[in-house]
């Protein structure tokens, strides 16, 4: 499969796994789809916008790594610490989405990692 490479696996059911920890995965591919668990900053940026940045950008080296883009996104959910934080999101994620093939997308308040996470963003993708 041209899928995968180093740090992948890839279990006899044909599930790609790229393990993050032993408990969880960053990204997992089956039957056509990319499912990748919910991004946050590597470092806790100082603004909100910044970690927005950051978190796309690593979305679209997860998606590269499988062969995919964001013009094949299928869902994306916005997590925000608090809801005032979601213009500011919205800024980012509107300058990087495609405009002619926006995911659907589900936006919520929770609390992340830790309390320097501001936003967190899952998304799914066709392959």
């Amino acid at each position: 499969n041209k899928h995968i490479e180093k740090g992948k696996k890839k279990s006899a059911s044909g599930i790609i796994r790229e393990p993050e920890d032993a408990s969880s995965s960053r990204a997992v591919a089956h039957d056509g789809t990319l499912y990748l668990s919910a991004q946050v900053a590597d470092v806790a940026l100082a603004t909100v916008a910044e970690q927005t940045q950051a978190i796309v950008d690593q979305i679209d080296v997860l998606l590269a790594r499988f062969g995919t883009s964001k013009r094949k996104l299928l869902t994306a959910t916005i997590y925000c610490s608090d809801s005032r934080h979601f213009d500011e999101v919205n800024t980012r994620w509107d300058a990087w989405v495609p405009w002619h093939d926006p995911p659907g997308c589900n936006y919520l308040v929770a609390k992340l990692r830790t309390q320097q996470h501001k936003v967190s963003i899952q998304v799914t993708a066709g392959l």
